[in-house]
């Protein structure tokens, strides 16, 4: 299972074990034409946690409005926040996560309960071991 960065500017009692990049470096990377395709992939993914909502630390004054979990397409998993930092922020994933998705024509795949688990399992081992 590979994992999207976690962004350096959220608080999480698991960052530690991700990758992070730094969600200020990216904003505006990501060709204004994708923004919405990728939002879409990111938010139509299977969910796999939700923890409710957070604030957003680059607009503070919006409250918490950025969702909070993780979400996966069977191959790769990211924190549900891309979604919305993609969306509101213009920021661009790495690229072979670009490459992945573009390869699906944007569109997220429905996974079965099983296949839904396994990623789940992946996830977990992939970040605890």
């Amino acid at each position: 299972m590979r994992i999207l960065p976690a962004f350096t500017e959220i608080d999480s009692a698991d960052a530690e074990r991700f990758e992070q990049i730094s969600l200020r470096e990216q904003i505006g990377q990501l060709d204004d034409s994708l923004r919405e395709p990728l939002a879409q992939y990111l938010e139509g993914s299977q969910m796999l946690m939700s923890a409710g909502n957070i604030i957003d630390p680059l607009g503070v004054e919006k409250g918490p409005v950025v969702p909070f979990g993780f979400s996966t397409d069977g191959e790769w998993a990211w924190p549900t926040y891309w979604a919305y930092f993609v969306r509101e922020y213009g920021v661009s994933a790495p690229d072979d996560f670009m490459e992945h998705v573009k390869s699906r024509g944007f569109v997220p795949t429905d996974l079965t309960d099983e296949q839904a688990q396994q990623a789940a399992d992946g996830i977990q081992k992939a970040l605890y071991g």
